[in-house]
């Protein structure tokens, strides 16, 4: 016996109202029923992630990318794969989500009782963001889905140290192992303004103490870039060769400046994670909060060039930027010193001050 599905649908009033016959109503019905997805919803994830990644190594081959942006994208890219592969394996590029990406990230935490910066987590997800750029183009999505992957609003003021903060951040360094190796970086990002990355890639060749320049070798946006060298950074980089080994500096030596194998050679670079983990236990030991990072010392020397009156289309240049809004960031914080410098010479209650002109 055939069983008819009772439904309350006027489809009269319904045709009557799309304007088309009962038969164009059919036809619609039917071709639902045999509907065949979209191109973009039958290609895998994986397959679209593998297209970005070998694309991303071809931009790195035509110096199109530096290798520190490229290796943050495939260590990154590559966890995202591994994830995908072993808890959802057919997963369409259309479907992948928030959740599944902080799901990622909370196995990244990098200590079990402290959670990702807001701007770690910005600067994997604006990764993805840049992978669905890369299906839209390609063909593969029919619309931007780069919504459905946010970005979380933070302050842009950056970070910066204060003089009593310098001070107990350098002595806790050269407490450490290789106590003069350590201290002599942090001066060295302090006194440069140099990213940890320029600062691991630089060659004794490159610290020309005759010409009293730094050959920074194309940092971010594949620029090369000189900085002065200041009285303060040179004496304590010439210190810390002379303890590792080079008793003259030359410019025929080709090593790295600061390495792991000491004397004449130097191939061992140190690796920025060492140089960010040192840094972070002594932030810690400090009492600064995760807002500080190795990039901190970045910002001091910038807000201490303006401090002491570097104009700031020097320091555009000697920063690397791009943007002059960019290096503007820095005169804002600068207000923060003034209010501070305010209070610590007049002391003086401002209640009695408006008592006695009253």
């Amino acid at each position: 016996m055939t069983i008819k599905k009772q439904t309350n649908i006027d489809y009269k009033s319904l045709v009557a109202e799309l304007g088309i016959s009962i038969e164009e109503l059919r036809e619609i019905v039917e071709k639902k029923k045999n509907y065949i997805p979209s191109p973009h919803q039958q290609v895998s994830f994986v397959q679209i992630l593998d297209e970005y990644i070998n694309n991303l190594n071809r931009l790195g081959e035509s110096n199109k990318r530096t290798t520190t942006t490229l290796v943050t994208y495939l260590n990154f890219l590559n966890r995202v794969k591994t994830f995908v592969i072993e808890n959802h394996p057919h997963l369409k590029i259309y479907q992948l989500n928030e959740e599944i990406i902080l799901t990622i990230l909370e196995k990244s935490s990098p200590r079990k009782e402290a959670k990702l910066s807001i701007n770690t987590v910005n600067k994997y997800m604006a990764i993805i963001r840049n992978l669905y750029k890369f299906a839209l183009e390609k063909g593969y999505l029919e619309k931007d889905l780069r919504y459905k992957f946010s970005l979380t609003s933070v302050s842009t003021l950056p970070r910066y140290l204060n003089e009593d903060q310098i001070e107990n951040v350098l002595k806790g360094a050269l407490q450490k192992t290789y106590g003069y190796r350590k201290r002599a970086m942090l001066m060295f990002l302090l006194g440069t303004g140099c990213r940890v990355s320029e600062l691991t890639n630089i060659r004794v060749s490159d610290f020309n103490v005759h010409e009293d320049l730094i050959f920074i070798r194309k940092g971010k946006g594949n620029k090369d870039r000189y900085i002065p060298i200041f009285k303060e950074v040179k004496t304590t980089v010439l210190h810390y060769l002379k303890l590792s080994g080079v008793h003259k500096w030359s410019p025929d030596l080709k090593g790295y400046l600061f390495c792991q194998d000491e004397g004449l050679v130097r191939e061992k670079k140190v690796l920025e994670r060492s140089v960010q983990k040192l840094v972070r236990d002594l932030f810690d030991s400090v009492d600064l909060g995760l807002d500080f990072t190795v990039h901190s010392f970045r910002h001091t020397f910038a807000v201490m060039c303006l401090k002491s009156g570097i104009k700031k289309h020097h320091l555009m240049q000697m920063m690397g930027h791009d943007d002059p809004k960019t290096t503007s960031i820095y005169t804002q914080l600068i207000p923060q010193d003034l209010k501070e410098e305010v209070m610590k010479h007049y002391p003086f209650p401002f209640e009695e001050l408006l008592n006695d002109l009253i």
